[in-house]
């Protein structure tokens, strides 16, 4: 039997092992796993980690987020040991939607020489472009979106009682946010 296989072999054409070997890398390919999508449905054991979420708690969330990061650098600088890290936002993000070239229309009249009238008018029309979604929907195509400001920042830390520490939080606050030192506070931790 093995002999007959090594024969087998040794007659083929060199595009009969080129069409083999792409027949086993696909093999390969189709055997590798492939994490599925998540449909949107959630079981009982599993948790949903990244729920779709509304414009207001991505708003929230990304307050969080920015303070977990701040928590996390603060945390790591000599003297300053656990943190804990409140912001203040502005507002919310904002987007800024593509808009059609606007198109504008004018018009102008005038009368005789002896009871002169004149009148202009002017219009202007704008229309916001969309993108189609993969399920047809058709949503606003942003092309700016503007992250809140930073309004207020307070620092309760380990070392908040130590004037060196408090120096050093209030100069990295006022560098990543760019807030005037008068709206960061730094606190003792108990």
């Amino acid at each position: 039997m093995k002999e007959k296989v090594v024969t087998y072999l040794k007659g083929l054409k060199k595009e009969q092992w080129i069409v083999y070997l792409l027949l086993g890398a696909l093999l390969v390919v189709i055997a590798i796993p492939v994490k599925k999508k998540d449909s949107g449905k959630s079981t009982g054991s599993e948790t949903d980690t990244e729920a779709v979420t509304p414009a207001a708690d991505t708003a929230a969330s990304q307050e969080e987020e920015m303070e977990r990061r701040l928590e996390a650098a603060l945390a790591r600088v000599e003297g300053v040991g656990e943190v804990q890290v409140v912001l203040s936002l502005e507002s919310t993000n904002q987007k800024v939607v593509e808009k059609d070239i606007p198109s504008s229309k004018s018009s102008q009249s005038s009368s005789g020489s002896d009871g002169s009238s004149s009148s202009s008018a002017a219009s202007t029309e704008e229309s916001t472009v969309y993108q189609k979604g993969s399920d047809g929907s058709e949503t606003p195509y942003v092309i700016q979106e503007t992250y809140p400001e930073v309004r207020g920042v307070l620092v309760v830390a380990q070392g908040g009682d130590n004037p060196v520490v408090v120096q050093q939080i209030q100069e990295a606050v006022m560098a990543l946010f760019r807030v005037e030192a008068h709206k960061i506070k730094v606190m003792k931790m108990k």
